[in-house]
Parts: C-alpha cells; structure tokens; sequence
C-alpha cells in the first residue's frame, strides 16, 4: 500500500505472548483501516505457540505489518516499552493481542484530534468476551448504552481528582492508550523526558499508568463515546489469570510478578510488591506520577484511611478466589501499618462481607448499561466479527428513540394495510 505523508503517521503496537488463536483475528482488524499513513508493530514476547507464524503470514499480505520477535522473555512492561520505543513520530496506541479497531477508526481519530487541536483521545471501546471454557461454546459482544454527543473536552485536573478520591482508574474519561485511547508521540516523549530510565512505563501494568501520567501533561483533552476500538477477554487475559487458582494460571500470574519483583509499590504505599486491586493500582498511579520532575498534573492529596475502606469496599464484589485474597490483604496490612492504620484494618477485616454471585453467566440478549448479545447467535466468533458489528450496532443504538418505535409501528401497519388493499384487473390483451 502506497504511504500519504501527507498525513500524520499513526502506530499500532501489539505487544503479546502467546495468544496465535486470538492475534489472526486481532491483525485482521487492523489490515482493514484504509487511513493513508498508518503501521502495526508487533512484538512478540518470546512465544511458544505459533503466534510468530501468524504474523509472518499477515506480513505477506500487509507489508504495513511490522514483527519484532524476542528469543528471551522480556515480561509484560518491557514488551509494551519495547514495542513503544520502535514508534515513529505521530500518534500511537496500544492493543493486547486478542483486542481489535472498529473499520475506519484511524481516520475517526485522524478528524477529532485535527478538529480539537489535541495531543490525547479518548473514548469508549466496546467489548468481547471469548468462551472462557471448552464446555461453553458462548461469547459475549457488548457495547455501551451510551448516546453520541459529540466530542467533549475534558479537564485533566477534574479527572485527577476524580480517581484521588474514588481510587478508581477505570472510568470512560480515563485516557490510556491501551485499547482506548491514542496520544502524539511528542507527549509520550515528554513522559519519558522526566523519568530516571527514559523509560514510559513506571509501574508494572501498562494500561492505567498511561492514562494518569498523559492526563497530567496536558490541561485538557478529548473524549468521545464512539467505540473506536474493541477490548478483547479471553481464558490467557493476565487478569483472568491472577483471579483463577488452576496450576497453569497460577503459573502465568507468578510469572508476571516474578517479572516486576524489583519494581514495587510506591513508598508510601510500604513498598509493596504490585497488586492487582483497582484501588491501590490507582493510588499507585497517581503517585508515581506525582514524583516525576516537574510533572504537571494537579490532584488533591488523598488520605489513606480513605483508600483502605475503598480497598475493602472493592474486596466486597470481587471474584478473587479466598487463596488469591490472602496475599492482598497482607499487602493492605503492610500499608496501615505504615500509616498507623492498623486498628482501622482489622475493623474492616472483621467487618467486611464479600458478595459471591454463585450464578452462571447469562447469556443472550440482555439491556443493562450495556447493549450485550451471544455472539454466536448473530454470528459474531471472534473479535473482528464483532469488531465489524460495533459500527452497526452503536449507530442503530444511537437513531432508535420511541419516535422511532412509533414509526416503526405505523410504518409495519401501513405496509399490512397497502398489501390487503388492491383491485382484481386482467391482464392486457396482446396482438396476434
């Protein structure tokens, strides 16, 4: 495909391990955006199924496909810093590799930046869910039941402080460009310009650290409710992995902190190893950030007998298996005694009662906050079926209103109508 310089390159990165069943579907809908200027880097972290393979037979059909396969296992933060280091100047973002683009996103996040004059987008992906066992053949597509209203600003500062006192990362504005978001390789540049290492990533996970220390760095930025993109789940997702107790997903989730052993905590969070709980991953975020020379980001301090009841008003509908909890509780325990929050600890200890939701999973057509369907009904099986479905079903969403309904109703009867009225006519005499 012939490049157009004339536009801004953007980059795709898809640092992945392991996931060839999920990553042909995942490139497929990448190949598809027609945006002129426009490339996909994957890095492969040392992968011992045939994901190299995969990639390889794309490239011959997409010379835009970029592959950097590792013989040693780099880890999850360093493949993601990897892979962000072989950018190009632009705009980037990131993909898991069983994650996916809506059709024509790229020139959607060409047109709002451009009409914005922003460095940082962010928006609302849709989602699927690939059957989790062998036994269940189902999957689940969802979008979010959210109206289009256009583009909106938001204030980094408000944002800030919003997750400072909810500790909570993962809400709609929050602009990581893992899977949902894409930023100018300028700002990305300004992050690492700050850092000891040079390095982007200072906290084990990729994804909410991005979205913390890039709100920071600038005084506002877009957002909008298109799904442009579309986050992938699947049996080898990393966080499926830490809340199952089978040996092979305790083995995959020991592997990862084995991996970030040596890059803990925060300080005033007692140095504790990485922990998988929304609340302390947000805390450490926004503290890590803070420290950067001459970050920008504003927020409030946030006080830490605040932050352990968030922790276990999280614990109470999480799905951690009572063996995975142990190990987070001794973290939180480790962080009130820091703080001389001890006594507050064992109170919620003692107190706090999980909410175990024992039920299967429904599946089939459901309005919740969502618009979610089984996928298999419509025939939607991976995640560029469903990636090719969003456009569809977001705008169909977004027309349908009771007037419509009325219409639709009106409209059905008018049809019933004009078929029952008619007249008897023969049929015209030839010549002969």
């Amino acid at each position: 495909m012939e490049i157009n310089f004339e536009y801004p390159l953007f980059s795709v990165v898809i640092p992945q391990k392991n996931r060839a069943e999920y990553l042909v579907h995942t490139l497929k809908t990448c190949m598809i955006q027609d945006y002129p200027n426009f490339e996909i880097i994957v890095s492969d972290d040392c992968s011992d199924d045939n994901s190299v393979e995969v990639v390889k037979e794309a490239m011959i059909i997409d010379s835009r496909i970029k592959l950097f396969a590792h013989e040693k296992h780099l880890g999850m933060r360093d493949n993601f810093e990897f892979a962000l280091n072989q950018v190009r100047p632009g705009y980037v973002m990131a993909l898991g590799g069983d994650d996916g683009l809506v059709p024509g996103c790229i020139w959607r996040m060409y047109e709002i930046l451009i009409s914005t004059k922003k460095e940082l987008l962010t928006w609302t992906p849709s989602s699927f869910r690939y059957p989790f066992t062998k036994d269940i053949e189902k999957n689940i597509f969802l979008i979010r039941r959210k109206r289009n209203v256009g583009v909106k600003i938001i204030n980094s500062e408000e944002f800030l402080n919003k997750i400072a006192k909810t500790f909570f990362y993962l809400i709609d504005e929050c602009p990581m460009f893992y899977i949902k978001g894409v930023v100018s390789t300028a700002l990305v540049n300004k992050v690492k310009s700050r850092t000891k290492d040079r390095c982007f990533y200072s906290c084990p996970t990729p994804d909410g650290f991005s979205g913390v220390v890039l709100a920071g760095e600038v005084e506002n930025y877009a957002f909008t409710y298109e799904p442009l993109s579309i986050g992938g789940s699947t049996i080898k997702s990393q966080g499926k992995n830490y809340h199952r107790t089978d040996k092979k997903s305790r083995k995959e989730a020991e592997q990862f902190f084995n991996d970030n052993k040596n890059r803990t905590m925060h300080p005033e969070l007692a140095s504790q190893p990485y922990s998988p709980l929304v609340t302390l991953m947000t805390a450490d975020y926004l503290l890590t950030a803070r420290d950067l020379a001459g970050w920008p980001g504003k927020f409030k301090p946030f006080s830490y007998e605040s932050l352990l009841k968030a922790s276990f008003k999280f614990l109470e509908k999480s799905t951690f298996e009572n063996e995975v909890l142990v190990r987070e509780l001794k973290i939180l325990r480790e962080i009130a005694k820091q703080h001389d929050l001890l006594n507050l600890f064992n109170s919620l200890l003692k107190t706090t009662k999980r909410k175990v939701v024992r039920e299967k999973n429904v599946y089939g057509f459901v309005i919740t906050n969502s618009i979610r369907f089984e996928g298999k009904e419509l025939g939607i099986n991976n995640i560029f079926d469903a990636s090719l479905a969003t456009n569809f079903v977001y705008n169909f969403y977004n027309k349908f209103s009771l007037k419509l309904f009325i219409e639709l109703i009106r409209n059905t009867y008018k049809v019933l109508k004009r078929s029952r009225k008619y007249k008897i006519e023969y049929l015209p005499k030839i010549d002969d």
